[in-house]
């Protein structure tokens, strides 16, 4: 959980989206797109998704692609699967996820 909470204090801020397709978007940026409420912030994302809240966050990436700012997540659930999501960072919407065993 302190992983989360560091994630979370990182990403809690906002940026306006002048970055290329596919790039990696910075603390300072992410936090400016939340300020202006283009993107949602982590903790928004992890409280529309609780069944993830019992793993623990292994790496968190957000970049544009296509013009969308994507968060990538992934967890390492009890049961030892790990879970890998993109979610829209604006809707929160889950756009894809793969379970490795």
């Amino acid at each position: 959980m302190k992983t989360i909470y560091l994630y979370l204090a990182l990403v809690a801020g906002t940026i306006s989206l002048q970055v290329q397709a596919g790039s990696e978007l910075d603390t300072d940026q992410i936090r400016r797109l939340v300020k202006q409420g283009e993107i949602l912030s982590l903790d928004t994302i992890l409280k529309k998704h609780p069944q993830y809240m019992s793993g623990r966050l292994l790496d968190l990436e957000a970049e544009v692609e296509h013009g969308q700012v994507i968060y990538e997540l992934e967890f390492l659930m009890p049961n030892g699967d790990v879970v890998e999501l993109e979610i829209d960072a604006a809707s929160g919407e889950i756009l894809e996820q793969e379970i490795e065993r």
